[in-house]
């Protein structure tokens, strides 16, 4: 896997401010790159976003020095930043065509080496081997934990998942050295690392073989292949959760009949409890009270509520009537 580059400071010319007195500030090199995150996106539909701005603020507030008595965001000039990098973008952009082929020939030359693996054998390719650059948080939609800032990778965060008598791959980075080398056979992970600076999320991120290789083709053949068998009862699958439905004696077939026609008719996904470290984004089975109206109007129900990705789902349907009445119900 590839690491992001170093970054590169800006000119001693170019600095923070405070807007009031148009004093620069003095920032560290991790105070400054935060800086150069948020002059990028401050006059963007993203920056403007109130929860993208308190998020940011709350963490880049403690790496400035509290002699300069900076109490908001708002109080801080952030446009020499964004001139310089905007000047950076430009100049890039117009750089002679035998520049540009001539980086992207280095750079395939560096990524040559991790763009294959040799797995049980056969030399098979990897996926997204480039582990993404420290940056602002955006998620998708209107995600709460927009605007807060996701951390370096650096490999002692990293654990790798080699065979057992394999050689260690070198650390592309001097100095540092890999979090762990495990041998897990039943795993089909390549390497495993976490954000450990991130404070708003529990998960981590794997590198798996690429769509092509062949246990990812084999597992999406055993998708289809459900997909085919459900296809041939999905009739009785429909009169069983219909038949749960008008069951009078058993309030959780009733509910059990709901959810399954909402994730046939609907294509909602199923859903799962959250921790509380995590986007408060719900499925069919963890929809609350809150997600639901049921409309005036005979047989309409209305669903408002972030799905995976933190996307909103908002739509308005016509459910059949044994669907209309135990939903009322429900609530």
């Amino acid at each position: 896997m590839t690491f992001p580059a170093p970054y590169m400071k800006l000119p001693s010319s170019v600095k923070l401010k405070l807007k009031a007195s148009q004093e620069k500030l003095e920032l560290t090199e991790e105070a400054e790159e935060m800086a150069t995150w948020w002059a990028d996106c401050e006059l963007t539909e993203f920056g403007e976003k109130e929860k993208v701005r308190e998020n940011f603020w709350n963490t880049f507030k403690s790496k400035i020095d509290k002699k300069y008595n900076a109490t908001a965001l708002d109080l801080l000039d952030f446009s020499d930043i964004r001139t310089h990098i905007e000047a950076a973008k430009e100049e890039k952009k117009n750089r002679p065509t035998e520049v540009k082929k001539k980086e992207i020939e280095d750079r395939q030359k560096v990524n040559a080496a991790f763009q294959n693996c040799l797995f049980d054998g056969f030399i098979e390719k990897v996926a997204n081997y480039n582990i993404e650059p420290p940056s602002i948080f955006r998620g998708r939609g209107e995600h709460p934990h927009a605007g807060k800032l996701k951390s370096r990778i650096v490999p002692e965060y990293v654990s790798i998942n080699i065979g057992l008598d394999d050689p260690i791959p070198p650390c592309p980075i001097k100095g540092h050295a890999w979090k762990k080398v495990v041998n897990n056979p039943e795993a089909t992970w390549l390497c495993h690392f976490k954000d450990e600076q991130n404070t708003y999320s529990s998960s981590g991120k794997y590198l798996f073989l690429a769509a092509e290789s062949k246990i990812k083709g084999m597992n999406d053949l055993k998708k289809y292949e459900r997909a085919r068998r459900l296809k041939a009862i999905i009739d009785k699958v429909r009169e069983v959760y219909v038949k749960d439905m008008v069951d009078k004696h058993d309030y959780e077939k009733n509910q059990l009949g709901v959810a399954t026609y909402l994730i046939d008719k609907l294509a909602l996904r199923v859903g799962n409890e959250k921790g509380e470290d995590e986007a408060d984004t719900v499925g069919c089975c963890s929809l609350r009270v809150e997600h639901i109206t049921i409309e005036e109007e005979k047989h309409k129900v209305s669903f408002d509520f972030l799905g995976k990705d933190s996307m909103r789902y908002h739509n308005t349907v016509d459910v059949i009537p044994e669907v209309y009445e135990l939903m009322k119900r429900f609530q």
